[in-house]
């Protein structure tokens, strides 16, 4: 009995010590003072992040256009040599040597490449009938020269107009007010509202370094057109060089 008590003894001073080192061990140890800030409360701006900023891509609304290239103008070559007379000027732009011979035009399309020196106001064909006075008509299209004779006549015409009854052999003139020097091509599209009333074109059976003719899309070889231009102004040089065809 003696001995159970001294044991129990034991174990409570054991208790006792243990309990004791646990209170003066945690005595010395200090809660770490973590404050929350209350709803509202901003970070001061001393501890914010600093978050680096980016310039914003401008849009495709937004961006500089680069500035263009320009193109500067070709100078125009003058073939003229000089205007010679403030007069006008009716120039025969064909040969003026060989035989010249008629073409029914019905139902083709005639035309001349031409080189023009100076301004000028009209241009057209010499016009057999066959001695109808009648019945007949023509529509012309004048086109300024670009690139060969395929994309000139496909382009937008600068000039037209159409006409009928004319005297027999008479130069059938296109009137336009001022046309610049340059290349051209006139078209001429003939047709016949009655039987054996036809008209068509006087021609060299040469050809002419001034113009180049043209019988339905196709070179015609061998052959001038009568044609007639009436410059504003007499040039020295009557006519300029031309452009190839383009035409195979």
């Amino acid at each position: 009995m003696a001995v159970n008590q001294r044991k129990l003894r034991a174990v409570i001073f054991i208790f006792l010590v243990l309990t004791a080192f646990c209170v003066l061990a945690g005595c010395g140890v200090k809660e770490p003072d973590v404050s929350v800030p209350s709803a509202g409360t901003e970070t001061p701006a001393s501890e914010k992040a600093e978050v680096p900023t980016t310039t914003p891509a401008p849009t495709s609304g937004e961006e500089a256009a680069a500035p263009s290239p320009t193109k500067e103008p070709e100078a125009a070559v003058d073939y003229s040599g000089g205007i010679v007379k403030d007069k006008p000027l009716s120039f025969a732009m064909y040969p003026s040597g060989g035989t010249k011979e008629p073409f029914c035009g019905t139902g083709h399309s005639i035309a001349v490449q031409f080189y023009a020196t100076a301004d000028f106001s009209g241009v057209g064909f010499e016009s057999p009938t066959w001695t109808a006075k009648d019945g007949y008509s023509l529509d012309y299209t004048l086109y300024k020269w670009d690139r060969d004779f395929p994309h000139t006549v496909a382009g937008r015409p600068v000039a037209g107009g159409s006409f009928e009854n004319w005297a027999d052999g008479a130069n059938v003139p296109l009137k336009v007010d001022s046309l610049p020097a340059g290349e051209y091509v006139l078209t001429a599209e003939y047709y016949s509202s009655e039987n054996m009333k036809n008209s068509g074109v006087w021609y060299m059976d040469s050809e002419c370094e001034c113009q180049r003719s043209y019988l339905d899309d196709e070179v015609w070889y061998d052959v001038s057109v009568c044609m007639n231009i009436k410059y504003l102004k007499t040039p020295a040089n009557k006519y300029g060089p031309l452009s190839p065809s383009g035409i195979d």
